[in-house]
C-alpha cells in the first residue's frame, strides 16, 4: 500500500485524479461510478486475467484500458505494461490510453526537495501567495499529502495518519522531495486552526518529540509494562489527578497553583527503573529555495523566536486526555512495542504520547528491552546435536510426534509467555490468534534441525477450566509451573497421569516473562530435566 501511495502522489504532482482500490471487485465498482479514463494495475493480481475479466463482465467498462504497473526485474515489458519507477514514462502511456485523446496536464509549479526547501518555508510561501492545491511528499518511510485551500492547509495525510498528527509528522520530515500541484481540493477539512498557528505549534512539538525520543530510546529500545514481584499484577494506567500533577509541572502551567505537588513527582529524565525480579532473573529535480521565503517569515514563526530558550515548553493535554493515553499506552504494552509502533497505534500528538510514556516510566509501569533482549536463538548452534538427542527421548508410545513440553501460569501471563515465545529465532507459531478464554493453547514448535522438533503449550490454570487441562497435559514430556499458577490443583492433575511437574522459580529463579532468552533457558532446563539428565 506504501508504494501505491507513492505512485498515486506522483501521478497527482502531475496533475492527475486519481483514486485506489484494493482487489478487482473494488476497482469495478469504484470505476463504474467515477468511469476513469486509465485503470492502473500491479501484474501480480491479475492472475488468470481476472482483472480484465472483471471489466468486460460490465458492459459500461468493457472499453476501459488497463495498463499493468510492474518491476524492472520481472522481464520484458509487455505492450500493457509500465515500470513502476519511470513515473514520467506512465503519465505518458496514461495519455496516449485515454480515450479523451491527448489532454495536456496542468502544469507543476513547485517541486523539490526537502532538504534545500523545508515544507515550513514551502507552506508560508504558498500562504503568502493564497494558492490551492495540494503537496505531494515521498519520504524514506511513506508518502503523505498537504492540501490546501488559499494557502490554509485543510488537511493531511501520511502513511496511515490523519490531520494534525499527519501535518506534523510530515514537517519533522527532514529526507524527501516534494511537488506542488495546483488546483482546489476536495478533501473534507479536518485541520480547522489557521496554518500560522500549526506551524508554530509544529516547530515546539517536532523539536521536543525529537528530544524525548533521544532520551527514552537512544539506541532504538522497546517498552512493556513493568510486572512486580507479587503474584496480583496491576496494569492499571496513572490516575487522572496523578498524569496533571506530572505534566504540570513539567509544562510550567499551573505548577504554581499546586505547589504541594513538587516534592511528589517523579524526575522524569532520570533512568527507568528495573523490577527487582527482573534484576535477579537476568541473564527529480531540485529548485534551490528562493529569497523571498527567508523574508516571509510569518508572525507565528517570529513568536517562535522570541519565546525564551529557557522556559519549559507547557504539556498537552487535558488529565483526562492523558489519563486515555495512559490507559492506551498500558494496553499495548502488555506486549513489547518500539516508540515508533506506539506512534503510530495511537491517534493523539506523538509529543502527547511520549510524556506520558516517560511519566509511565518515572513511576516503574514500564521499563525498557534492549534490542538484543528482543529475538534470541533457541541455543548455540553446537548445542543442537545434543538437544536433538535429548528431544528424541521424550517420544512417548501412542502420541504422535513432535514431544511437547506443557508451561502452566495464570491467565493474566499467559499473553507475554506467548509473545516472549514468539521472539525466539527457530520458533514456529501458530498463525490463529490465541483464545480469549483460559484455554489450552500451542505457544510454539522448536525446530531442532534433521526432522526434530519440540513443541510448547500453554495452560492457563484458571481452576474453572480445569475439566480442558486434559488437552495439553496428556502425553506431555514435562509440566513447568510458573511462581503464580495455582498448585493444589494442578499437583494432583500431574500426579494423576504420572507426569514430571517442575518449579520454574525453584529450578530457575526470579524469571522475566518479557526476555525470550530467559524462557530459552527455562525450556532446555525442563528438556534436560524430562530426559532425566
Amino acid at each position: 500500500m506504501d508504494a501505491l501511495g507513492a505512485l498515486a502522489s506522483a501521478l497527482r504532482a502531475r496533475g492527475l485524479t486519481v483514486n485506489n482500490a484494493n482487489g478487482a471487485f473494488e476497482a469495478v465498482e469504484q470505476a463504474f461510478k467515477r468511469r476513469p479514463d486509465v485503470v492502473l494495475a500491479a501484474r501480480a493480481i491479475d492472475e488468470d486475467s481476472a482483472l480484465a475479466d472483471a471489466f468486460a463482465a460490465v458492459p459500461d467498462l468493457a472499453d476501459t484500458p488497463i495498463l499493468f504497473v510492474v518491476d524492472g526485474a520481472e522481464g520484458e515489458l509487455g505492450p500493457d505494461d509500465v515500470l513502476r519507477g519511470d513515473v514520467d514514462h506512465i503519465v505518458s502511456r496514461i495519455t496516449e490510453a485515454s480515450p479523451r485523446g491527448s489532454k495536456p496536464t496542468v502544469p507543476q509549479e513547485i517541486r523539490g526537495d526537502l532538504q534545500q526547501v523545508p515544507l515550513v518555508d514551502l507552506l508560508q510561501l504558498l500562504a503568502m501567495n493564497r494558492r490551492s492545491g495540494v503537496v505531494g511528499i515521498t519520504t524514506p518511510t511513506g508518502a503523505g499529502e498537504l492540501r490546501l485551500s488559499a494557502g490554509e492547509v485543510i488537511d493531511a495525510v501520511y502513511r496511515r495518519l490523519e490531520g494534525e498528527k499527519a501535518l506534523y509528522r510530515l514537517l519533522g520530515e527532514r529526507d524527501g522531495h516534494f511537488a506542488f500541484s495546483p488546483g482546489e481540493p476536495t478533501s473534507v477539512r479536518r485541520l480547522i486552526a489557521p496554518t500560522s498557528r500549526l506551524l508554530m505549534e509544529a516547530l515546539r512539538q517536532v523539536d521536543e518529540v525529537q528530544r524525548r525520543r533521544s532520551e527514552l530510546a537512544p539506541a532504538g529500545e522497546a517498552f512493556l509494562v513493568t510486572e512486580p514481584s507479587s503474584d496480583d499484577l496491576d496494569l492499571s494506567p496513572i490516575q487522572s489527578h496523578e498524569i496533571f500533577s506530572v505534566g504540570a509541572i513539567a509544562g510550567g502551567a499551573g505548577a504554581a497553583d499546586d505547589a504541594s505537588a513538587a516534592t511528589s513527582v517523579p524526575d522524569i529524565t532520570a533512568p527507568m527503573p528495573v523490577p527487582a525480579s527482573a534484576a535477579r532473573g537476568r541473564r527529480g529535480g531540485s529548485m534551490p529555495p528562493p529569497p523571498t521565503l527567508r523574508a516571509a517569515e510569518s508572525t507565528a514563526l517570529k513568536l517562535e523566536a522570541m519565546r525564551s530558550p529557557t522556559a519549559p515548553p507547557p504539556s498537552l493535554g487535558e488529565p483526562a486526555e492523558r489519563a486515555i493515553v495512559a490507559e492506551k499506552l498500558t494496553a499495548l504494552l502488555q506486549m513489547p512495542h518500539n516508540l515508533d509502533e506506539l506512534l503510530d497505534e495511537i491517534g493523539a500528538p506523538d509529543l502527547l504520547i511520549l510524556e506520558v510514556l516517560m511519566e509511565l516510566a518515572a513511576a516503574g509501569k514500564i521499563r525498557r528491552i534492549s534490542l538484543a533482549d528482543l529475538t534470541t536463538p533457541f541455543a548455540p548452534p553446537e548445542h543442537f546435536p545434543v538437544l536433538r538427542s535429548l528431544v528424541t527421548r521424550l517420544s512417548r508410545p501412542g502420541f504422535a510426534p513432535p514431544p511437547h513440553i506443557v508451561i502452566a501460569a495464570s491467565a493474566r501471563r499467559m499473553s507475554m509467555l506467548s509473545h516472549a515465545v514468539r521472539r525466539i529465532a527457530d520458533a514456529i507459531v501458530p498463525a490463529e490468534p490465541p483464545p480469549h478464554a483460559p484455554l489450552p493453547r500451542p505457544l510454539g514448535v522448536i525446530r531442532l534441525g534433521d526432522g526434530v522438533e519440540l513443541a510448547l503449550l500453554g495452560l492457563p490454570t484458571d481452576e474453572s477450566f480445569a475439566p480442558t487441562w486434559a488437552l495439553a497435559l496428556h502425553g506431555a514430556a514435562a509440566v513447568v509451573r510458573l511462581g503464580d499458577a495455582r498448585e493444589d490443583a494442578l499437583a494432583a492433575h500431574c500426579e494423576a497421569l504420572e507426569l514430571l511437574l517442575i518449579d520454574a522459580e525453584a529450578m530457575m529463579g526470579p524469571l522475566d516473562l518479557a526476555s525470550p532468552g530467559q524462557i530459552t533457558l527455562l525450556v532446555r532446563a525442563a528438556l534436560e530435566a524430562a530426559a532425566g539428565v
